[in-house]
């Protein structure tokens, strides 16, 4: 990482809680190894998006709101989601409404977003079974908020990343 991105990922460190330091920091140096650098964001909190040098795409966003740490990151190229992803998904959607969302085309295009230009044709998009049994699908361009994040969290997180990661690459 150079000295500018550096300084990004040290600016959004030291406005962060102290307990909240330690898992962002590791999941920021991880998204670097896999080759995401930090991007500051035109917003009027601290945000950080992680882009991939190669590919152009954002992976994960972090910030501070209101004193305390906001993550959230794409995982809609993973197979198994655990539980508490797959909640952050479930809230996400209704807490827009719906917004983002559209019905499933097919089930052939099963992970093609039909709802906005930014993602037509480019498999990137979440479906969302609810428990009446009709799917929905979510917009994969935008992030999906995950709260709270902790260092319990490290290891799953980093986990679901990586399967994201190879998603991606596996799209060029």
């Amino acid at each position: 990482m150079n000295e500018k991105k550096e300084a990004l990922l040290q600016t959004l460190l030291s406005q962060l809680p102290d307990e909240e330091k330690g898992i962002y920091s590791e999941i920021a140096y991880f998204l670097a190894e896999l080759g995401y650098a930090p991007e500051k964001q035109r917003t009027k909190d601290f945000m950080l998006s992680f882009r991939h040098k190669q590919s152009g795409k954002v992976i994960a966003k972090a910030g501070v709101r209101k004193g305390k740490g906001i993550f959230s990151a794409k995982f809609f190229g993973c197979t198994d989601v655990p539980p508490r992803y797959a909640a952050a998904l479930e809230s996400e959607i209704h807490s827009r409404n719906g917004q983002y969302c559209g019905p499933l085309r097919s089930q052939t295009q099963k992970n093609q977003c039909n709802t906005c230009a930014s993602c037509t044709g480019g498999k990137i998009g979440y479906v969302y079974s609810y428990p009446d049994g009709h799917e929905v699908l979510r917009c994969g361009a935008y992030p999906i908020p995950i709260p709270g994040i902790t260092q319990e969290d490290a290891s799953g997180l980093k986990s679901l990343l990586t399967e994201q990661h190879g998603y991606f690459l596996s799209l060029q």
